[in-house]
């Protein structure tokens, strides 16, 4: 009994099959929604500890640029842009792959484009530090239309106060060597990303910065299409919303270099970073005579 009934339904479910309509017609919702959107949004990309914070406060200081504190959720929009569940469930309200693309990003910036027109802006910029190792989807997301500003530091600072920190990005279980990794990953990430998208990469290190400030703005602003403002200079005195990051910089009111306290790791530690980064973390600015 049990058997036939296997039978039955395996032939009806190729009943089912065979018998399938060969032109499917699906009903495809129209959202209405006339919002200016900006198509060319700016991702400020580091590793946790590179003086990104400072930089979106910059940014956000800039009268044409919207920059809050991170958004953590893009990335999973993203995500759903290569998911084939996802695809499926589009699909099966008459999306093709551009439409779905366009209403993922849509959804991912929405709070983005409210903040912007709430402070009267024209470009939204994001930065959150774990975007460095998504970066392919996250320009898929927003179709080869993005910018990108990567901030560099020299690496043994970033693993220096990621380590002090005792924060986790990954499994490796010693404390150092997590933060080695980490820092390794995401800095190979940003290049190779860059490597690939010059034209809408640029680049602020983070030591030329706090000693050329202005300079440094102006050039990378001038690679945006934007024009350096004298109010970025004085970002303390703007409005800035603040969220999940260092609460040090928040007190902070002029830019002030903090550099080589890697050095006062133990000398195993220190020979470590120049095993991963080369004997170039013993110069004074790792990244100079890099592409700018």
């Amino acid at each position: 009994m049990v058997k036939l009934r296997s039978i039955g339904w395996q032939w009806n479910r190729m009943r089912s099959y065979l018998g399938r309509p060969r032109m499917i017609l699906q009903t495809k919702p129209v959202v209405i929604d006339e919002r200016d959107y900006c198509t060319a949004p700016i991702f400020i990309v580091g590793a946790h500890r590179s003086g990104t914070s400072l930089v979106r406060r910059l940014f956000n200081s800039h009268s044409a640029v919207a920059c809050p504190p991170e958004s953590f959720f893009i990335r999973h929009y993203a995500e759903m842009l290569v998911d084939s569940n996802v695809r499926g469930g589009y699909e099966a309200f008459g999306y093709d792959d551009e439409a779905m693309r366009l209403d993922l990003a849509h959804k991912a910036a929405s709070l983005h484009e409210a903040y912007r027109i709430a402070t009267g802006k024209q470009i939204w910029a994001d930065k959150t530090p774990i975007y460095a190792l998504h970066l392919d989807v996250i320009d898929a997301l927003f179709a080869g239309r993005a910018r990108f500003v990567m901030v560099l530091r020299h690496p043994g600072d970033v693993v220096h106060s990621i380590f002090k920190r005792n924060w986790r990005f990954n499994a490796v279980e010693d404390g150092f060597e997590s933060a080695l990794a980490h820092v390794k990953e995401t800095i190979d990430a940003m290049l190779a990303f860059e490597a690939l998208h010059p034209d809408r990469c640029t680049r602020i290190v983070y030591c030329d910065l706090c000693d050329h400030p202005e300079p440094v703005l102006s050039a990378t602003l001038a690679a945006l299409d934007l024009a350096f403002e004298p109010e970025m200079l004085a970002f303390a005195e703007q409005d800035h919303n603040f969220g999940l990051e260092d609460p040090v910089v928040r007190g902070t009111r002029s830019i002030k270099a903090n550099s080589g306290a890697w050095r006062g790791l133990t000398n195993v530690q220190q020979n470590r970073i120049r095993d991963v980064f080369g004997p170039l973390v013993d110069t004074p600015s790792y990244w100079a005579g890099e592409p700018a």
